[in-house]
């Protein structure tokens, strides 16, 4: 029953096409991910309304610092970041 569902479905070539496609899509983003890991976590920054927030991930330390008052600018937010980073190489 599968065999004969496989068939015809890969009988039409542009369907055919677009399913390679969406699994050639899918080992891309499994592979970035893999390559995430590996790497391991940084940092990340968002705005939420007129502040920005942000974590970093010290791997010396194996913690992570998570800014969650908010800042009026990215770089004052970057600025914070690079300061308690500073302050705990210390």
């Amino acid at each position: 029953m599968i065999d004969w569902l496989v068939n015809r479905i890969f009988r039409w070539d542009p369907l055919r096409k677009a399913i390679f496609d969406e699994v050639r899509l899918y080992q891309s983003v499994d592979r970035s991910m893999w390559e995430y890991e590996k790497e391991g976590p940084s940092n990340l920054t968002w705005s939420e309304g007129d502040k920005w927030y942000g974590w970093t991930y010290n791997s010396n330390a194996k913690r992570y610092y998570f800014d969650d008052i908010g800042n009026e600018s990215l770089m004052g937010l970057w600025e914070d970041q690079w300061a308690r980073e500073e302050a705990e190489s210390k």
